[in-house]
């Protein structure tokens, strides 16, 4: 049975479901703001992007940056997006990594009330107790504690989020001629195969 449905005295309070429902919205933005991150630096239209990187995690759409910015520093020599820019991208790819692991216990630990001020989870996993695994099968977080990975997370959205609009766009429209040369208008089908 899950930790929260054992009794009232386990049932987190609504202030515990608000903060980690907060939580969970922002990590979605951010999930949302990495592949239009990855767009931008593959130089490829959001809506074609998305098609790609709707299907990847976190962790493959942050492997997937961190690589296109080394391409684009070595390869391009930072000539379509400066090394200043690229840092960046860097430096919040790390801040999101770190926020990650967080993250993934709300998604993947049972929880459970242990005040009106704190929450137990715990993943449930076997293993002997002085196990490097079991030391990371539980967690406690306090409401502060929560509050604070919340705006944390709220901070990285909007970061990421200029972060994206200072970035070059691969616009779609006229995306046929700057492929092929030749202008189609946006409501004909290219029959020039």
């Amino acid at each position: 049975m899950p930790l929260n449905h054992t009794s009232q005295y386990a049932e987190l309070t609504d202030e515990h479901f608000t903060a980690i429902g907060k939580i969970v919205v922002e990590w979605s933005n951010i999930e949302f703001l990495l592949g239009l991150l990855l767009s931008r630096l593959l130089i490829t239209p959001e809506f074609l992007a998305r098609s790609y990187t709707d299907h990847m995690s976190a962790v493959k759409l942050q492997e997937a940056i961190k690589e296109g910015v080394e391409i684009h520093k070595q390869r391009y020599g930072c000539k379509l997006i400066d090394e200043v820019e690229l840092e960046k991208i860097i430096n919040l790819n790390n801040r999101v990594t770190a926020l990650r692991s967080t993250r993934n216990k709300f998604a993947h630990f049972c929880w459970s009330r242990s005040t009106d001020e704190k929450i137990f989870g715990t993943n449930l996993s076997g293993g002997v107790p002085s196990s490097k695994k079991h030391k990371k099968s539980y967690i406690t977080f306090t409401v502060a504690e929560l509050s604070r990975f919340h705006q944390e997370a709220r901070m990285l959205v909007d970061e990421l989020s200029s972060l994206v609009k200072s970035l070059p766009e691969m616009e779609e429209d006229g995306l046929t001629s700057k492929v092929t040369g030749r202008w189609t208008s946006p409501t004909s089908v290219d029959t020039h195969r």
